[in-house]
């Protein structure tokens, strides 16, 4: 099987189905009969727009992303691997902790780029407040900044 045909037998499981780990998802495309290793199913994942979500209870749950995360601009992801330090969904907002006196820096970055799932950013010293159209795009965001900042990404 390749691997689109792979891809749209995640996408298809995870959008009937619940899974509240990755190692259950893993288990049920194997019982399907596709082979994929732990590390070719997260850049599947990661691909896909698939990303772990908490429900009214707390429990967390894979699900896919109403807005996918496009990738980044090589200048954002500049400033994003350099500066940023954590990035932490709340909401409809992502809130970036970078290096002390960044903050403008990525802000800008991020403004310079023309992007529907950034409404505006407000900038300090150290943090950066980006405003997103809702929580799942704010999700979305999120997890993408994340695959660029290295040490312990997401908040």
């Amino acid at each position: 099987m390749g691997r689109q045909e792979r891809k749209a037998a995640i996408r298809q499981l995870v959008t009937t189905e619940r899974f509240e780990r990755q190692r259950d998802l893993l288990q049920r495309l194997q019982a399907m009969g596709i082979q994929v290793s732990q590390g070719n199913l997260s850049r599947d994942m990661q691909e896909l727009g698939v990303h772990k979500y908490k429900d009214a209870r707390g429990v967390a749950y894979y699900a896919m992303a109403a807005h996918p995360a496009p990738s980044l601009p090589e200048a954002l992801r500049q400033a994003i691997s350099n500066q940023v330090l954590t990035a932490t969904a709340v909401q409809f907002t992502v809130v970036l902790k970078t290096e002390a006196g960044s903050g403008n820096l990525v802000a800008a970055a991020l403004d310079d780029t023309d992007r529907t799932d950034v409404v505006g950013t407000l900038a300090g010293h150290d943090t950066v407040l980006i405003i997103c159209p809702d929580a799942n795009a704010a999700q979305a965001l999120q997890m993408t900044i994340g695959t660029y900042i290295g040490k312990n990404p997401v908040a």
